[in-house]
């Protein structure tokens, strides 16, 4: 995928270019620290080491600019009046040649400190004009740079708007492709908006980039649609549970057609009028409209969310999709048919090709008590993918042994089949010590098959001290948005082996939860449970009932250890 892609880029780059800080290399006033063979330390500024070897070779210009936001340096005049007088005689396709390049200028995109500067020099040495003919040119305003500066901010902000769009910055794929959508969607001199414009104008330029497949998918749907945001949250009725629905149908179509989720492209597209709002002296960004925004994205994010369990993929769909095309050869049709039946049709827009075929193995040879697990590393994080049939207390004791192991769940996705298959994945941080994938698994088939009681283990680790912090959930029932399920919407301030407390509460209570969306939002566990009782909606008076069981488990959950 090209979010693995740019990512492993962007390891090698650090690896290449040291990630020191500002301090780092600190030179003598007037005096040039020779970093390596083509970079220099000029009082604080990054310069060519070699003035006329990096005249004649733009890859060094790449690492000059990928140098200056790895240190979070500024680059020398020289340098940059060297590159000015370069550019102006050269083409975007000998200014980025090759694949290499091209990924890499991408990857240097992402939000972190100091990038808008970097590109305003960028700018300044004639680099962008050429890169991005039609949205930078001399004498022109700064809009795309201020928006790219507005959404960098998200990082540092400490103000409520900070921390919430922040997070969601943080908690993107791929954000450098909210920059990349960011300096393309605002034509150079242009007074007003104008999608289909900006959207003409950046095909050719994306060409160039060789950006394909659902990265080019995203940017255009981003460009296409960067007034929505604003359009929909700035109405007087935008509570209005109809105006949210059209709104989410714009994202429901556009995921349909691509493996990005709805969630990630709510998400990208909010941050992109983040972004936009108040750049280049457009109305500002005030708190009253980050609110609007902010609410539109929840009412967005739950809309899209609640009616999830409805939709399976029934067996025409399992055999008409697309991945038969490139199916392997050790999975036949009708393995893969079986597997994807009766599975959330969300399923397949979570998940790549090459993901689902390595799910189909896991399912093979699956029995009642067996637990086929596998567990990887995916950059900082952990992802652990599990297999089996449902039981009672499933989703509980997994969520035990992962808050056994110090887990500190980031997202995840818990399926279950008409059938009963249960496809679960967790995308987590570890404590800090070692996880032994061996051993892991080993824990999760004996807590899972019954022979090892997680609770007891939990309660053994952490014995209670009274000194733990009250955990107060926000509970949120809908009836309405889907035919099937009740929906339950938890928010809570999060920590250690919430997620199973609350499991294990909705279990002992006697409800199946046949799916659940994990996420944490600056701080706050979002989890969503789509659920029934008996094989039916929770009647009002189960809700209640529900109500004070939860509340009553999470109280004793402050007190105790953390299960």
């Amino acid at each position: 995928m090209m979010s693995d892609y740019l990512s492993r880029a962007r390891s090698a780059l650090r690896n290449l270019l040291g990630g020191g800080g500002p301090s780092e290399g600190a030179a003598t006033p007037g005096v040039a620290v020779r970093l390596d063979d083509n970079l220099a330390l000029v009082d604080g500024r990054l310069a060519f080491a070699n003035a006329d070897r990096a005249a004649s070779n733009p890859s060094a210009w790449l690492t000059l600019f990928e140098a200056a936001l790895e240190r979070d340096v500024p680059i020398a005049d020289a340098a940059r009046d060297l590159l000015r007088a370069q550019t102006r005689q050269m083409s975007a396709d000998t200014m980025l040649w090759g694949s290499a390049q091209h990924t890499r200028f991408v990857v240097l995109l992402r939000p972190r400190p100091g990038l808008s500067a970097r590109l305003s020099e960028m700018r300044a040495a004639g680099v962008l004009d050429v890169l991005f003919p039609g949205f930078f040119t001399d004498g022109a305003d700064t809009h795309s740079l201020a928006a790219v500066a507005n959404l960098e901010r998200l990082l540092s902000q400490s103000d409520l708007s900070g921390t919430r769009f922040g997070a969601m910055l943080r908690e993107l794929e791929v954000p450098e492709l909210v920059v990349l959508a960011l300096l393309l969607h605002h034509p150079a001199g242009a007074k007003e908006h104008a999608p289909s414009n900006a959207a003409d104008l950046a095909q050719p330029i994306l060409d160039r980039l060789h950006i394909e497949g659902d990265a080019r998918y995203a940017i255009d749907f981003l460009i296409d649609n960067q007034l929505q945001v604003a359009q929909f949250a700035f109405r007087h009725d935008t509570g209005d549970s109809a105006v949210v629905a059209r709104f989410a149908s714009v994202l429901t179509d556009a995921a349909q057609l691509n493996s990005i989720t709805t969630e990630e492209l709510l998400k990208m597209l909010t941050l992109l009028t983040i972004g936009d709002l108040g750049a280049a002296g457009r109305e500002p960004l005030t708190s009253w409209k980050a609110e609007l925004v902010w609410r539109l994205f929840v009412d967005s994010y739950n809309h899209l969310t609640m009616a999830y369990g409805d939709e399976v993929i029934d067996r025409s769909a399992a055999a008409r999709t697309g991945l038969h095309r490139d199916r392997p050869p050790d999975i036949s049709e009708a393995e893969l048919v079986e597997f994807l039946e009766g599975l959330p049709q969300r399923y397949l827009t979570l998940f790549d090709a090459a993901t689902i075929y390595q799910h189909v193995r896991l399912r093979r040879n699956i029995g009642p008590d067996d637990v086929h697990s596998f567990l990887t590393r995916k950059g900082e994080a952990w992802e652990l993918t599990i297999v089996t049939l449902d039981k009672p207390y499933l989703f509980a004791n997994i969520c035990g042994v992962l808050a056994l192991e110090g887990a500190d769940i980031l997202r995840g996705q818990a399926l279950t089949s008409r059938s009963g298959l249960v496809l679960d994945v967790f995308e987590f941080m570890d404590a800090g010590r070692p996880i032994l994938a061996e051993e892991f698994n080993r824990l999760l088939a004996d807590v899972v098959g019954g022979r090892v009681d997680i609770t007891s283990r939990l309660a053994e680790q952490h014995p209670s001290n009274g000194t733990r912090t009250a955990v107060v959930p926000l509970l949120y029932f809908d009836d309405d948005s889907s035919q099937r399920y009740t929906v339950l919407e938890v928010v809570a301030a999060d920590a250690p082996g919430l997620l199973h407390r609350i499991s294990r509460a909705l279990s002992s209570f006697g409800c199946e939860v046949d799916l659940v969306l994990i996420s944490t939002e600056a701080a706050k566990a979002i989890d969503v449970f789509h659920m029934t009782k008996g094989g039916a909606k929770l009647s009002e008076s189960d809700q209640l009932a529900l109500t004070a069981h939860l509340e009553q488990a999470l109280e004793a959950f402050s007190a105790s250890p953390p299960t």
